[in-house]
């Protein structure tokens, strides 16, 4: 196994978990900055507060895109594994 053939499949496995995580984390972030806005508008400084519409919103976001996120999942899977032969 060539060392380009290992960059290749590390680049392309870290783009994968960007791409797989990036929408969840950019609800999460922007979710918590309405939140925290809001919460120092309010003076209300809780902990709990900032926490539980992010789980939500990020849950709801993972139901939500959920077989988008599969099927790019098992998309690179079956390109990995049927470029197995390729490579040795």
């Amino acid at each position: 196994m060539n060392t380009s053939h290992v960059i290749d499949c590390s680049r392309e496995a870290l783009r994968m978990a960007l791409l797989l995580g990036g929408p969840l984390l950019v609800v999460a972030l922007v979710v918590g900055l309405f939140v925290g806005v809001i919460q120092t508008l309010t003076q209300m400084h809780e902990p709990v507060v900032a926490m539980v519409p992010r789980l939500v919103a990020v849950l709801l976001a993972a139901l939500f895109s959920l077989p988008w996120l599969i099927g790019r999942w098992v998309a690179f899977a079956v390109d990995l594994i049927g470029s197995i032969p390729d490579r040795f």
